[in-house]
């Protein structure tokens, strides 16, 4: 598969670190060339195959808080996986007002976090067709073939998230769910249902109810310290791989 690239988020302030241990659910020990600090990450998956000691990552600084430094990115060979997901959302967000997202194309970015039967879903999109809400999961797991899985840990919210999606399409409303492939020059999506069974039966629910899933990818380049659109309409697996790994 031929991948075209673009540069949707340029001139980030990115900061050479290692990664030494996870130390919660919301912070990372790293090392900036023999200084250890403790950094915010806001990704919540288990990340266990990427948060490995020794590997080399990025951060930025952060604009307030106890904590100076946010980890965005992780080396993945000749690129880094962008783990970071407001960076992912932002990434999105310009890729469709500069028309890079063609199945997007035709869509108005109206609202964000919007309530739909009780749960926050990310966009309301308008279009010829009407109402469109569309969900963004971040799918930084590698799997084999070099395809980007979700989730990696337990997610009963986005169980929830996507019912309510399958609640919108039942109504004659369109809903997508995006997969945000985080890892570099991804080849594809596949469900992972080694760790939440409740997210399979809630993606079956939803494709029965007419909800679209869709997958594109975002990584990281640490050489032009930008953030990299590479395909946008990757091609979706969500008959689940189950072959369960060490990490899961």
């Amino acid at each position: 598969m031929k991948v075209n690239t673009v540069e949707v988020l340029r001139d980030l302030e990115l900061l050479e670190c290692t990664i030494i241990e996870r130390t919660s659910l919301l912070t990372v020990k790293v090392d900036f060339n023999g200084v250890q600090e403790v950094v915010y990450i806001n990704n919540t998956g288990r990340l266990k195959e990427i948060l490995v000691r020794g590997k080399k990552c990025y951060c930025t600084k952060t604009r307030g808080g106890k904590l100076r430094y946010k980890l965005i990115g992780v080396e993945d060979e000749h690129y880094a996986s962008l783990i970071d997901t407001h960076l992912q959302e932002e990434a999105f967000i310009t890729a469709h007002k500069l028309g890079y997202i063609d199945w997007l194309r035709d869509y108005s970015l109206i609202k964000r976090n919007v309530k739909v039967s009780s749960e926050t879903i990310d966009f309301l999109f308008t279009s010829m067709r009407g109402v469109t809400l569309v969900e963004i999961k971040s799918a930084v797991m590698k799997l084999p073939g070099n395809y980007a899985g979700y989730p990696d840990a337990p997610t009963p919210r986005g169980a929830r998230q996507i019912r309510a999606l399958a609640v919108h399409a039942s109504k004659g409303g369109e809903s997508i769910v995006v997969f945000i492939a985080g890892i570099p020059l991804a080849k594809g999506f596949q469900l992972y249902c080694c760790v939440d069974k409740e997210i399979e039966k809630a993606v079956k629910h939803a494709v029965r109810m007419g909800v679209l899933f869709k997958a594109l990818n975002f990584y990281l380049d640490p050489i032009t310290k930008s953030v990299v659109l590479g395909e946008t309409n990757l091609p979706v697996k969500l008959e689940c791989y189950n072959t369960c790994t060490n990490n899961a």
